[in-house]
């Protein structure tokens, strides 16, 4: 944003070719904030979802469904 001279107001580009410069370089410089932030939180939600959906099994004895794979004991009976 330094590069356009945005939110100063003292110096700012007078000519057309200058305008249109200093917006090219607003819309990239909010580009390169924008884009990575979108995909990282894509993937973090993501991530989150496979691990609610992490596979469980029901308890035999009581039917209650949410204990590990790996579990030899329940965790609600």
């Amino acid at each position: 944003m330094t590069l356009s001279t945005v939110g100063y107001g003292d110096i700012a580009p007078q000519t057309g070719f200058g305008q249109f410069v200093a917006a090219i370089v607003m819309i990239l410089n909010s580009s390169m904030l924008a884009v990575p932030t979108g995909i990282v939180t894509v993937q973090l939600s993501a991530m989150q979802r496979r691990q609610d959906q992490k596979l469980t099994r029901a308890c035999q004895a009581c039917g209650q469904d949410g204990n590990d794979m790996d579990a030899d004991f329940c965790k609600y009976c």
